[in-house]
């Protein structure tokens, strides 16, 4: 007996559930203070961003590039004073 199993697509089902972890995380630290943001709150905003940007560059899987730059286009909409 085999087990059919996919770990490709099990590693893209985590790598979503981390992106959605993400966007949910940054908008809970950032909701509340996106008007009257801080000096140490814009770096770790711009910390954060640069590092799923620079993930997106290293992006090899189409698919999982989409979900990344459409992840940063969910934050940058709602968190346009960050851009």
């Amino acid at each position: 007996m085999f087990l059919n199993y996919n770990s490709e697509n099990l590693q893209k089902e985590e790598f979503q559930q981390h992106l959605y972890w993400f966007e949910t995380e940054f908008d809970e630290i950032f909701q509340n203070t996106s008007a009257n943001l801080t000096e140490f709150e814009k770096n770790l905003a711009n910390s954060l961003l640069n590092k799923l940007s620079e993930s997106i560059n290293q992006c090899q899987d189409e698919k999982l590039l989409y979900d990344l730059v459409s992840t940063l286009n969910n934050i940058e909409k709602k968190h346009p004073e960050l851009f």
